[in-house]
């Protein structure tokens, strides 16, 4: 068996792993390995890896053999690492060619450059679609009892993504309620009107700051720990078992974690839009000694239902950018142990980008369809 090729990209450098065998069974897909990378214009160097490899048969000297010369032709240099001497001899029966001379390195365009990066967000996009489209299939058979979730592990998640945060997004929420209500005091106080600040900062919370706060948390957090999750078992192996088995990774791992952060985020968002409201409310008792009844009736008399609609609304899409992020970059980790930080750190990188950009999104049309 072969192990998936890890790309590394500073240095432009594939490297592939022989794990077992090479022999007949897995000497195709070992030379089709070759053969893809030998046409990456992205890739200048390959490296074979045989420190973990058993045993290796005539097949599996003719591709390594075939391969050299495939990815040499192309330009690219071709390296063997981590071979003992039993495989060393296999290898020089084949009676190799010597490998051509290094050229030089070839300049990449920029047009070259664009062109591998439209291609990669192409199959990216796609990747992301099936995904989508699998879990959502999978998410219709669970509601019509065809199949079942795993027994407890939405609860589980609840519990460990929901209420473990909960005082985090409090402790956020009131300081970010009490922040803007002082900004807001600082200024609207030059003109006689601070009993303002309650209609100000409790739409801002509610429409606004409390979901993508809210958001933004759990995407550190939760999506991390997904994509971290999810990457940990694409290394081990875990992911291709259940496949093996017949067994839906997307039912199996994605849905009870999507249908976790659908609960999750807007409950919190809710309380964080309470708390938030509640902070400001301390401050300016406390700023501009204005009593909690007068302040809570502007809130009450500004904030209409469709603002919390609004809120909830952004919050459970946000919940579904975080578990889809976090899940399709940590299915997408290779067996390289490093990627799994890296599915991680873009995770959140990617995840918070999408959730503002979202927001925007939203907030422009929110004020289009308000001010017609």
């Amino acid at each position: 068996m072969t192990a998936a090729p890890s790309i590394d990209r500073a240095s432009r450098t594939a490297t592939i792993g022989v794990d077992g065998d090479l022999a007949i069974p897995q000497a195709k897909a070992f030379y089709d390995c070759l053969r893809a990378l030998a046409r990456r214009r992205d890739i200048r160097r390959v490296v074979v890896d045989f420190g973990r490899a058993a045993r290796i048969d005539g097949a599996g000297m003719a591709s390594v053999s075939l391969g050299r010369k495939l990815v040499n032709k192309s330009g690219k240099k071709f390296d063997l690492v981590n071979v003992d001497a039993k495989h060393q001899q296999a290898l020089d029966l084949a009676a190799d060619v010597p490998p051509l001379a290094q050229e030089a390195e070839i300049p990449t365009t920029w047009l070259e450059r664009l062109g591998t990066q439209v291609l990669d967000l192409r199959d990216g996009l796609l990747a992301s679609i099936k995904l989508f489209g699998d879990a959502f299939k999978q998410g219709g058979f669970v509601l019509t009892g065809k199949k079942k979730l795993p027994k407890g592990a939405t609860t589980s998640f609840i519990i460990s993504m929901g209420i473990d945060a909960l005082p985090i997004v409090c402790m956020l929420s009131a300081l970010l309620g009490a922040t803007l209500a002082f900004q807001g005091i600082v200024l609207l106080k030059r003109f006689g009107a601070g009993i303002f600040v309650a209609d100000m900062t409790g739409l801002a919370m509610v429409r606004e700051f409390a979901p993508m706060m809210t958001a933004i948390v759990l995407t550190g957090r939760n999506g991390a720990a997904i994509a971290a999750e999810l990457g940990t078992m694409r290394v081990r192996g875990e992911l291709d078992a259940l496949d093996a088995m017949g067994i839906s990774s997307s039912r199996f791992l994605l849905l009870p974690r999507l249908i976790a952060l659908s609960f999750v985020q807007p409950a919190l968002t809710l309380i964080g839009m309470f708390v938030g409201i509640a902070g400001s409310l301390l401050v300016a008792r406390l700023a501009l000694d204005l009593p909690a009844g007068i302040f809570w009736a502007r809130v009450v008399a500004r904030v209409d239902m469709m603002d919390f609609i609004h809120g909830l609304t952004k919050s459970f899409i946000f919940a579904q950018i975080i578990g889809f992020t976090g899940a399709y970059l940590g299915m997408g980790a290779t067996a390289d142990p490093s990627s799994v930080g890296a599915a991680t750190t873009r995770t959140v990188v990617v995840g918070i980008f999408l959730i503002i950009l979202v927001d925007a999104i939203a907030a422009t049309i929110g004020s289009l369809g308000g001010s017609a």
